[in-house]
């Protein structure tokens, strides 16, 4: 009775292994770098290493990549803010610094035409001077 059980265990071990195993034996003949893989297993391990690496310097970059975007998009109000603000206050500087050049340079103006016209006063005077001595030395 051994025999018997034994064969048919065999058997159907048989008919379940080469049900499984058919299939992927025709798709590993249609694809033979995998069959390749599967005949080379530490090549296959190789290379799924190298991948899981590139694959993580990917998912580095795509992160680097949008913790920049997401810390421009925060920053950006702030950016934006720091603009108007100093648009509006340049803006607000000239309209007072004006009136205050224009006045200083109206005081300094009327400075110097004041002191232009003290010069001429003294200009005059020194010429009646001048002309009284050189008169009074073409006659002695």
């Amino acid at each position: 009775m051994g025999g018997l059980t034994d064969t048919w265990t065999n058997s159907w071990g048989d008919a379940a292994q080469s049900a499984l195993l058919r299939p992927l034996q025709g798709w590993l003949a249609e694809h033979p770098v995998m069959g390749w893989l599967v005949g080379h297993p530490l090549w296959a391990i190789a290379l799924v290493v190298v991948g899981l690496l590139l694959f993580a310097g990917l998912w580095s970059a795509i992160a680097r990549l949008t913790e920049g975007f997401w810390l421009s998009l925060v920053k950006l109000p702030f950016r934006l803010s720091g603009w108007i603000f100093g648009a509006v206050s340049a803006l607000l500087v000239r309209q007072w610094a004006k009136p205050a050049k224009l006045e200083a340079g109206e005081n300094r103006l009327s400075e110097i035409l004041s002191r232009l016209e003290t010069l001429q006063t003294e200009q005059e005077s020194l010429l009646e001077e001048m002309r009284g001595l050189l008169g009074k030395r073409g006659e002695g």
